[in-house]
C-alpha cells in the first residue's frame, strides 16, 4: 500500500478533495461549489454560496458568497490560529484590507477534519474573498507605491501590536530562513544538493547575512511581524489601493525583508531603481524607516533569493515526485541569484 507522500498529484487531489468538500459542513456550506485553484504546499479552493450576490458594493472590499478554503501542509494548529488571529486583527483593529477569517458554526477560527482517505487529518481555514484584481502585467511604480504604503501601514500597527497569550508564529531570522534551523534533513545534506554554480553565491550571502541580521537585532526598529511574502501575485488592487492576501508565511522578520520581497521581480533589471524608489516613496508617507536599513535592500533581496535556492532543495529532497515543480523554481531564483554578483 502507498503512503500518501508515494500518491500521483492526481491521486492527492482526488483525496484532497473529498476532504474539502467535508470541510464545508463545519462552516454551514455543505451546498456551496467548489472551485481547485492552487497546490503547491496548501491546498486551496475557491468556495461560491449559491443564491448570493456575485459583485460586491463600491465600499465593500468583499464579494458576497465567496470565501477561499485552505487545506493546510502544516499540522501546527496553533500557529495556523495564530496566523488568523493576526488576520482578524489586521481587519479589525487596523483596519486594514486582509482577507477576514470566518469561524466554524462552534466558533472556532480552524478546524481539523479527518476521511476515510487521509485518516491523520488535515487543518482547514475559510476566508471572505477580497474583490481586487491582480496585475495582468508587471506592477506599476504606481502600484508599487500604494504596496509600499499598505506594508509601512502593517508595519506600523505590528510594532505597536500586544501579542495575545499563546500567539506562535516562526522566526524567520537568519536561521531559519539560510541555516536550516526548520529542515527535516541536517543543513549538510540539504547544502550538498544545491547545484554548484549557486553553491558559493548561496554561502556568500548567507554570511552576509548573518552578519548584517545580527548587526540589525531583534529591536522594534528593525524586526516584527512580517507578511513574509509579499510577491505580486499575493497582492490584489482595488480602486488605486494594495489588498495583501495569502499570510500563510506570516511571522517575526526584519521589516526590510517584507521591502526586498515585492521588489524580486525588478532586481537590478532596467526598472529596479524606480520600482524601488516607488517603494520607497509609498512607505515614507506612512512610516520612517532609518536610511541604514534602506541601503541594505540589495542584499536582502539577494538573501531573499539564497533562502528560495535552499528551501527549494530541501523540499527536493523531501518530496522528490514534485521536482517537475521545485528544480525549474530552483533554476529561475539560483539564476537570479547570481544577478546580485552581476549588477
Amino acid at each position: 500500500m502507498h503512503t500518501f507522500s508515494q500518491l500521483s498529484r492526481k491521486r492527492r487531489l482526488y483525496r484532497f478533495r473529498a476532504l474539502a468538500r467535508s470541510a464545508l459542513d463545519v462552516y454551514g456550506y455543505a451546498h456551496a461549489r467548489l472551485k481547485f485553484l492552487q497546490y503547491f504546499e496548501n491546498i486551496i479552493y475557491r468556495v461560491d454560496v449559491p443564491g448570493m450576490a456575485k459583485h460586491s458594493s463600491k465600499d465593500d472590499p468583499y464579494l458576497p458568497g465567496r470565501y477561499v478554503l485552505r487545506i493546510h501542509a502544516l499540522g501546527d494548529a496553533g500557529a495556523i490560529g495564530s496566523e488568523l488571529t493576526w488576520l482578524s486583527a489586521l481587519s479589525q483593529e487596523a483596519g486594514l484590507l486582509v482577507p477576514a477569517p470566518i469561524m466554524t458554526l462552534d466558533g472556532k477560527l480552524l478546524a481539523k477534519i479527518v476521511t476515510s482517505d487521509i485518516p491523520a487529518g488535515r487543518v482547514v481555514s475559510l476566508m471572505r474573498w477580497l474583490d481586487g484584481r491582480r496585475p495582468c502585467k508587471a506592477l506599476t511604480p504606481k502600484q508599487m507605491a500604494a504596496l509600499g504604503q499598505v506594508v509601512a501601514q502593517m508595519h506600523v500597527f505590528a510594532a505597536g501590536w500586544q501579542l495575545p497569550a499563546g500567539f506562535t508564529r516562526p522566526h524567520w531570522d537568519w536561521g531559519a530562513l539560510l541555516g536550516g534551523s526548520m529542515f527535516k534533513r541536517s543543513m549538510d545534506e540539504v547544502v550538498a544538493t544545491i547545484p554548484a554554480k549557486f553553491l558559493h553565491p548561496f554561502q556568500v550571502i548567507s554570511k552576509k547575512a548573518k552578519q548584517v541580521m545580527s548587526s540589525l537585532g531583534k529591536g522594534p526598529e528593525a524586526y516584527g511581524m512580517i507578511h513574509g511574502d509579499l510577491y505580486p501575485e499575493n497582492v490584489l488592487f482595488k480602486a488605486g489601493k494594495a489588498l495583501p492576501i495569502d499570510f500563510e508565511d506570516c511571522g517575526f522578520g526584519h521589516w526590510m525583508m517584507d521591502i526586498a520581497v515585492p521588489l524580486c521581480g525588478f532586481a537590478w533589471g532596467s526598472e529596479w531603481e524606480r520600482m524601488r524608489d516607488a517603494f520607497h516613496t509609498g512607505y515614507s508617507r506612512v512610516r520612517v524607516l532609518p536610511e541604514s536599513q534602506w541601503a541594505c535592500i540589495d542584499l536582502f533581496v539577494a538573501i531573499q533569493f539564497a533562502t528560495l535556492v535552499v528551501w527549494s532543495s530541501a523540499l527536493l529532497l523531501n518530496d522528490p515526485k514534485r521536482a517537475v515543480e521545485y528544480e525549474p523554481w530552483r533554476e529561475k531564483v539560483g539564476n537570479q541569484l547570481l544577478g546580485y554578483f552581476n549588477r
